[in-house]
């Protein structure tokens, strides 16, 4: 939205810590998913979520009228054409979120369109790990986010 505004001075970076991308990660994930047991944002906090966000008629469904920027993850909604000139990407998540997948896959969708991403994956964590895990996991992605955020200044 803000690269058609053209803002000046325009956007340096995205920093997407965690994101939520595709709301049709509602019912995405089979009964028998290894990772759902682990899940701390589970799938009902999530189907509460784009309800909210997009409205409970639209939510999870394939053929509705979502933003490309409430939802860019989405096949059919935001194309790699539609990223291109998107600024610098930094994008984090963990192992066990329910966004992993889809957070990769926008990755990768950047990627294609030429933009520049940063992409850390932190091994056995869930989402919102920040509050509940190990400090030295807790600690790198402080310091990755800070790192991100002070390069943005110096660049």
């Amino acid at each position: 939205m803000a690269r058609e505004r053209n803002p000046s001075p325009p956007l340096a970076k995205q920093v997407l810590v965690q994101p939520m991308l595709d709301d049709r990660t509602i019912g995405r994930y089979r009964p028998s998913w290894p990772v759902r047991k682990m899940l701390v944002y589970s799938e009902a906090y999530n189907k509460f979520g784009w309800e909210c966000y997009v409205r409970v008629d639209k939510a999870g469904r394939e053929a509705a009228d979502v933003s490309i920027y409430a939802a860019p993850q989405v096949p059919g909604r935001a194309k790699v054409e539609d990223l291109v000139g998107l600024p610098r990407t930094y994008m984090d998540t963990g192992e066990l979120d329910l966004f992993r997948d889809e957070d990769l896959e926008y990755a990768q969708k950047l990627l294609h369109a030429n933009v520049k991403v940063e992409f850390h994956l932190y091994p056995g964590v869930p989402h919102a790990f920040q509050a509940s895990v190990t400090p030295s996991v807790v600690t790198r992605a402080y310091e990755n986010h800070k790192r991100v955020i002070q390069a943005v200044h110096m660049e």
